[in-house]
């Protein structure tokens, strides 16, 4: 199936690794060109050069820091002539955190990562999808949107919020042929799943690999995802296919959440 992403052009945050890497490996694999953002140089490189690699597509990066206004409004000013078609975004999750320890710091930090750079980006990048009738966004909340996770207090606050207002963009973008979608990734095997189970584990008091059997035997496909299998449905939604798809909030979890 052509998908008609070839020579699209794909800005990815949180691209180098997890849940950013996979959407941009399966957007690399339909021909799409990519652009990566992280704060990690060293596992940048790496991952353009893997997707460079492996699928031969022009794969470039930027480094910086989503929680950083001025850094962002750097990165802004230098793309405005770029072109591009696919935005994905993806910020980095806030660590556990309850209402008894959470810090003050930290809600700033990530009000500014998730809510508010995340529009400045989004915004910024809509009036070329509108000049050319053809755009998608695409932003990795969590299942926290629906049901909320006992310790991610930050997360289960402020992914709604950015659900809402990528909500209320669609349906003022959506004429102009973008479509606006959100994805909740469930228990996707990558580093930031690990994070949080070996904290359960910690608090618990039992070893890591029996927090990862309790884990998937709450899920009903009874084990954690696959970073590929997420990146595949960001990929659908970025496609020519999906084109009457938006304003909708997507769960990729194995069945999880629980509610209808």
């Amino acid at each position: 199936m052509d998908l008609g992403l070839k020579s699209k052009k794909a800005l990815v945050f949180g691209g180098s690794s997890g849940l950013g890497l996979a959407a941009a490996r399966s957007l690399a694999a339909e021909g799409a060109e990519i652009f990566l953002i992280s704060r990690d140089q060293k596992k940048l490189k790496g991952a353009r050069n893997e997707i460079k690699k492996d699928f031969g597509v022009s794969c470039e990066y930027a480094c910086f820091d989503m929680t950083n206004s001025n850094e962002i409004d750097n990165f802004i000013n230098n793309i405005k002539s770029s072109d591009f078609n696919i935005l994905i975004n993806n910020t980095g999750g806030p660590p556990p955190s309850n209402t008894s320890n959470t810090k003050s710091d930290y809600w700033e930090k990530y009000i500014n990562s998730i809510i508010l750079n995340t529009i400045k980006v989004t915004d910024n990048l809509l009036d070329y999808m509108k000049e050319n009738k053809w755009g998608r966004v695409i932003t990795i909340t969590s299942s926290g949107v629906v049901q909320p996770i006992n310790d991610l207090l930050i997360s289960n606050t402020l992914r709604p919020a950015i659900t809402g207002y990528m909500k209320s963009l669609s349906n003022e973008v959506s004429q102009y042929g973008i479509t606006v979608n959100t994805i909740m990734p469930g228990r996707i095997l990558t580093n930031r799943t690990l994070q949080i189970n070996q904290s359960k584990a910690d608090k618990a008091g039992i070893s890591y690999e029996e927090a990862i059997d309790i884990s998937s035997s709450e899920i009903p496909i009874k084990r954690l995802g696959k970073p590929e299998e997420f990146g595949d449905v960001v990929c659908f939604l970025a496609s020519e296919k999906a084109s009457y798809i938006s304003g909708s909030n997507f769960r990729v979890d194995g069945g999880l959440i629980r509610s209808i």
